[in-house]
């Protein structure tokens, strides 16, 4: 259920359609970063579950993962990161195992 609310809200930020207004909107939404995009998904629908661990009884909604997003965000600038510079994340095999 809360797998087809993101799938809608998705499919309604990025699909073209013919009217000039809708492709106006498109040609926004491509311009928008992904940050951008998961803050307007967290902020329509705060409360669907986007990630669960059940065998860790860990439930995270759009809310949670926007929040956390931000925060590691905030930490890679106050590292010094600025924008063009590379990141390497390296995770284990099954990163469920390290949340």
């Amino acid at each position: 259920m809360a797998t087809r609310k993101i799938a809608a809200l998705a499919q309604r930020m990025i699909t073209p359609s013919l009217s000039r207004a809708a492709l106006n909107s498109v040609r926004t939404v491509v311009s928008r970063s992904a940050g951008d995009l998961l803050k307007q998904l967290a902020t329509e629908a705060p409360h669907v579950e986007v990630i669960r661990y059940h065998h860790k009884n860990v439930k995270w909604t759009l809310k949670h993962v926007d929040y956390f997003a931000e925060a590691l965000a905030i930490g890679m600038l106050d590292n010094g990161l600025r924008a063009g510079d590379v990141v390497l994340s390296w995770l284990p095999n099954h990163f469920s195992e390290q949340v």
